[in-house]
């Protein structure tokens, strides 16, 4: 459970967080040691591996004096979170399939009830996202989290199921860079309580 010497990774369960984006301006980040308020909305805690993925290939380039590369550029790059969501709610559910809570339908019975189509839509929402996990910090037993500004729930979520497992749903978030931030952080940061 440590991430002291000799652990260099990050161990444990994280809880997702999501805020709808406000005329198109992205949610701050709240404080690392807090837990989100305001327009931030828990989607729940992870189960199994959670993946952060900073993805895109270098291009070389060479000249005809030389046998090696000369120079290397990043032509594309992506920042992807991947991870397992348990035991959520239609309501929690809906940010995942990027559908508005609107789309839930209710029907007081009997038998009470709630339902969420099946279809998503053509344009996905996007969302400003903390991902935050409790005994993360490469400095101790201590918070650390990402957050990134702007953002969608990428490529086909998929339910999960086992017998001896809570219900999941598999999912993938994409950055989307947002120019409103500083310089390299367009992606977002990772932030880490040092004490």
């Amino acid at each position: 459970m440590t991430t002291n010497t000799p652990y260099g990774h990050l161990v444990g369960t994280c809880k997702i967080y999501v805020a709808p984006l406000t005329a198109g301006v992205a949610e701050a980040e709240d404080a690392v040691n807090t837990t989100p308020s305001g327009n931030w909305v828990e989607l729940g805690e992870t189960d199994g591996d959670q993946t952060i993925a900073r993805e895109g290939d270098l291009t070389f380039f060479s000249d005809n004096d030389h046998t090696g590369p000369r120079k290397a550029v990043r032509p594309a790059e992506d920042f992807k979170i991947t991870a397992t969501l348990v035991n959520l709610t239609l309501e929690q559910r809906a940010y995942v399939l990027s559908m508005a809570q609107s789309d839930i339908t209710t029907d007081a019975g009997p038998p009470a009830i709630k339902s969420l189509p099946n279809k998503r839509g053509f344009t996905p929402t996007v969302y400003s996202m903390i991902v935050k996990g409790t005994v993360d910090s490469p400095y101790g037993a201590l918070p650390a989290q990402y957050y990134i500004p702007m953002g969608v729930f990428d490529g086909s979520p998929q339910e999960v199921r086992a017998k001896d497992g809570r219900p999941g749903l598999e999912f993938v978030f994409t950055a989307i860079e947002d120019t409103a931030q500083s310089a390299g952080e367009e992606f977002g940061i990772l932030t880490a309580q040092t004490s």
